[in-house]
């Protein structure tokens, strides 16, 4: 872990050729550091003031430096905030005097580690903060302002608060048995408790599930027969043309892959070869890697030609899908002369299209409304979409399972609050009121520089 004791300096903003950059001081020695390139002193006091920065006695740029005494800052430390001149040169030139003056270069994200080091965040604030930074949707920029908010944080604490409570009721019977009437510790009591606590952390960890497949991007197969536009999909959901487009079948031989983001949910898309009988090694290569991949979607969007509906290899790429979550797409819809209501009644979530004139709303509308996620958009509900966060909520679930199990077997009671403590333990690491200091500057490392 860093020394918390040194006063660190970063850029806050990109450094580039821009109107304004802003660069951030944080640390006991942030005045005297800042003092030391100023001909007129900022007061440690906070306020914002107006300054010329001198190197020796050139003038290097007139800034305006927003001034916060410890603790009233976001790092608990004293902080200054300089908002100079953009421009990569003059923002670096900038950074290196205030280095040369007694600070050291921030590590990623040790700003943001020391607010939560000092206790102004937890470490749920801290990775909203991060999600906040790189939302890729409405969905994780909602969850990223509650969760940095601490809004929603109190299910924590309250989580925390109840599993406390049952601990206690077993504690009491354990170090006083001949007190067997205490109100509320029965074993149908502490067993009603823990079955409610299961399900309140059941239902955070199904909330949050969903979330981070709709946030980190539902892996999504383009599947279908050759030359029926698939590729062309591709590039109309990219707005770009990333795949090869021709009229040749079985031009798409590898993976061609790309990313959208939507209101609420990201797709991790995935153009695939073209399924047919063919003899040509190389594309059956790439053809096995497409039905791989119908295994491996969690969303797929089959392409079909309207005059091919019932042929072979689109009844065999309809078995494949069995089971799976799939949007049936007619492209070139332009073209279609078939009875539109005869297909629809015929496949599963029909949509028509034409990618090659870049009509595809209703194939965006059908994505939408299967992963509308209103209900985790309109709620209050604390959701986690963190691997490691829900990683950890997931074993507080496992041994608050295994009491339940315990206590519904009659076991010793002392057995039943070993698993209670373990569930109490992987609560505190949540929030990081106990940690390993390795894992804390690993959690922080992924962060970008200046936060």
């Amino acid at each position: 872990m860093a020394k918390i004791v040194d006063t660190i300096v970063a850029p806050s903003t990109t450094i580039t050729t821009q109107a304004i950059a802003l660069i951030r001081i944080s640390g006991d020695d942030a005045f005297s550091i800042i003092n030391k390139l100023l001909k007129k002193e900022v007061p440690q006091t906070k306020g914002i003031y107006f300054r010329q920065i001198f190197d020796k006695d050139k003038l290097v740029d007139e800034v305006v430096i927003n001034a916060f005494v410890n603790p009233s800052s976001f790092t608990g430390e004293n902080t200054i905030e300089i908002a100079c001149h953009g421009g990569i040169l003059n923002t670096n030139r900038i950074i290196k005097l205030i280095i040369s003056a007694g600070a050291r270069m921030a590590q990623k994200g040790e700003f943001s580690q020391r607010a939560f080091l000092n206790g102004k965040i937890d470490l749920i604030q801290a990775e909203g903060i991060n999600d906040l930074i790189h939302a890729t949707n409405d969905l994780a920029l909602k969850i990223g302002i509650d969760n940095m908010s601490g809004t929603n944080n109190k299910a924590i604490f309250s989580l925390k608060e109840n599993l406390m409570d049952v601990i206690s009721r077993i504690q009491v019977s354990i170090d006083y048995p001949d007190y067997d009437d205490v109100e509320g510790s029965s074993i149908e009591d502490l067993t009603k408790l823990l079955e409610k606590l299961n399900d309140q952390v059941t239902k955070l960890i199904v909330r949050s599930k969903l979330a981070n497949k709709s946030v980190t991007g539902i892996k999504t197969a383009i599947i279908g027969q050759t030359n029926v536009g698939k590729s062309s999909i591709l590039n109309a959901l990219l707005d770009e043309d990333k795949a090869i487009v021709t009229d040749i079948p079985g031009t798409t031989r590898d993976i061609v892959e790309g990313q959208i983001s939507l209101e609420t949910v990201t797709l991790n898309l995935i153009d695939t070869a073209g399924i047919r009988e063919t003899k040509d090694i190389v594309e059956n290569l790439g053809i096995k890697k497409s039905k791989d991949l119908i295994k491996q979607a969690d969303l797929v969007l089959f392409v079909v030609n309207s005059d091919r509906v019932d042929d072979h290899d689109n009844l065999e790429i309809l078995n494949e899908l069995n089971g799976k979550t799939y949007i049936t797409i007619f492209n070139k819809s332009d073209l279609l002369k078939e009875d539109k209501n005869k297909l629809i009644n015929e496949y599963k979530n029909v949509v028509f299209t034409s990618a090659i004139n870049n009509d595809i709303d209703q194939l965006i509308e059908k994505i939408q409304e299967m992963y509308s996620n209103e209900e985790i958009l309109k709620s209050d509900e604390l959701v986690l979409i963190n691997l490691s966060q829900i990683a950890l909520i997931e074993q507080v679930k496992e041994k608050i399972d295994q009491s339940l199990n315990a206590i519904k077997s009659s076991m010793p009671i002392d057995i039943v609050n070993v698993d209670l403590y373990a569930a109490w333990d992987f609560l505190n690491e949540l929030i990081g009121e106990q940690y390993d200091e390795e894992i804390i500057d690993n959690i922080f490392k992924k962060y970008c520089l200046g936060k």
